[in-house]
């Protein structure tokens, strides 16, 4: 804020103060030569919720921070689980369209992530450099983005989603079940962009906190309207697959305006006033796609690389079994996946707050724990699944041959968890270093070369069917961990300025 001028006060009689000598009063002078007064520093308090790393305990921090990230992947996770056991009861083809449709909607609406990892970089380095004023300039242009973005992803949704389904493999009633969803989700578009932008706002200034508690509330308010939606409950007209499609939608817009009142309130980390310049700001703009893209592009070759291995599993013997199969595994190994993105986004943080406090050595250090703990977690993860595969997928189908094959992804899939939980975290501190550009080769070379490579002549071209392409996505992983792996350890994303 600025300041008022001081008033001239040239030509003026010596000030007087109370209290001194000279009955009383003290001239200019006087006062000059009184030694002065110092008054204690008090800390600076943090906002609420915000986790500061770039002073204390080093691995409590990363702790504190990132363990409601992670709950809050395993909210998500649950919710995917509750939205294949509804979904279920519907029959494997019900389950194949969901997993098919997620694909298309994640590559379609791939410039999300563009925005999310600038927003989220800018805000960590802002936030480690004690420049409030630009966290709030970040934020507001991340909720402008995405409504240039959003708005114009629904008609383009609509659009293209059969043609890339039908790319995919899907046919008959899996192909229009697939496109009943797809439809349904695009048109949630905005508000999906919009929560997801302002939770990583929060989570790059340290404030993982306020996006779990608003995740409860919103995925318990999620499974109730998909029940009611999907099965057609009291005045709710049964929709099936589209019912699961809306809840998203209804329960994320909702999502959407709470996270805006909160960043508005002025009670939080990150602070967005109202009453602001609501205007575009070209540089900054320029700033979070300049971070954000590669690792937008990432995203998107992950989509293509999915949709790939679907198409290849379609194109197998098993068909749409075996696509059922894949996708109830792979809400159980989604468990790990979900841990190592939460975990990913600790890292960027951690790194992102360090480099903008200077502190080249302390933001080293934060990721290689994040990768520890990385470690571990998936380890474990990957042991529960292999043990209880069967158990675990008999939990979302009884049809013979989705269950069969879906005890095998599970086997497969489960293995290349601690590699692509790994490979994330690296990313991740790559990424909160400005590095965006080496994840996103580790994913182009392993997720469209390696992985679909591979599944393709071992499924199509050797005999080994969908095992075939579980074992390129091993491949996959394992490459993606060793490469992001060695470009960390090289150190040269130390020298990279924002």
């Amino acid at each position: 804020m600025d300041h008022p001028p001081s008033p001239d006060v040239s030509g003026c009689e010596p000030a007087e103060t109370p209290n001194g000598a000279n009955g009383g009063i003290v001239t200019e002078g006087q006062e000059a030569m009184r030694p002065p007064v110092t008054t204690p520093v008090t800390p600076e308090t943090p906002p609420k919720g915000r986790v500061d790393l770039t002073q204390g305990h080093l691995l409590r921090g990363i702790v504190q921070l990132s363990w409601p990230i992670v709950s809050g992947a395993v909210l998500n996770w649950i919710m995917g689980v509750a939205d294949i056991k509804m979904v279920g009861r519907l029959g494997p083809h019900a389950i194949a369209a969901v997993g098919q449709s997620m694909s298309i909607i994640f590559t379609v609406q791939f410039v999300v992530f563009a925005i999310a990892t600038g927003t989220q970089v800018l805000v960590a380095r802002y936030t480690g450099a004690r420049q409030p004023g630009r966290v709030t300039d970040v934020t507001r242009q991340s909720i402008i983005l995405s409504l240039v973005a959003g708005i114009p992803m629904i008609p383009i949704g609509l659009l293209v989603s059969r043609t890339l389904l039908i790319w995919m493999g899907a046919q008959g009633e899996v192909l229009e079940q697939s496109v009943i969803y797809t439809h349904a989700m695009f048109w949630g578009s905005v508000g999906m962009m919009l929560n997801f932008l302002l939770a990583s706002s929060l989570q790059g200034a340290g404030d993982s906190l306020t996006p779990l508690w608003m995740l409860i509330w919103i995925n318990v308010a999620h499974i109730v309207i998909e029940y009611c939606l999907i099965f057609g409950v009291g005045p709710f007209p049964a929709l099936g697959v589209a019912g699961a499609g809306w809840a998203v939608v209804i329960s994320r817009g909702v999502a959407a305006v709470v996270m805006l009142w909160i960043v508005c309130s002025g009670r939080y980390a990150v602070k967005v006033p109202w009453r602001g310049p609501w205007r575009v700001d070209w540089s900054l703009w320029g700033k979070m796609f300049y971070i954000g893209t590669p690792s937008s592009l990432q995203g998107l070759v992950r989509s293509v690389g999915y949709a790939a291995l679907i198409a290849i599993l379609n194109r197998t013997t098993a068909g749409e079994f075996a696509v059922a199969g894949h996708v109830t595994a792979g809400q159980w190994s989604s468990l790990g996946i979900f841990a190592g993105l939460a975990m990913m986004t600790a890292a960027m943080t951690a790194v992102g707050q360090n480099m903008g406090a200077k502190n080249p050595a302390r933001a080293e250090r934060s990721c290689w724990s994040v990768v520890a703990i990385s470690t571990v977690t998936s380890g474990t993860l990957a042991l529960l699944c292999i043990v209880f595969a069967r158990p675990l997928v008999g939990f979302f189908t009884d049809d013979p041959q989705a269950y069969y094959w879906g005890h095998w992804a599970l086997i497969y899939i489960a293995a290349s968890l601690p590699a692509a939980t790994i490979s994330m975290a690296f990313s991740g501190g790559l990424r909160g270093a400005g590095d965006t550009l080496s994840p996103l080769w580790a994913t182009v070379v392993g997720t469209l070369v390696i992985g679909p490579g591979l599944g393709w002549l071992l499924a199509l071209h050797l005999g080994m069917g969908p095992a075939g392409v579980w074992i390129g996505m091993v491949a996959s992983m394992l490459a993606q961990a060793v490469y992001t792996g060695i470009v960390f350890k090289n150190g040269k994303w130390k020298r990279i300025e924002l």
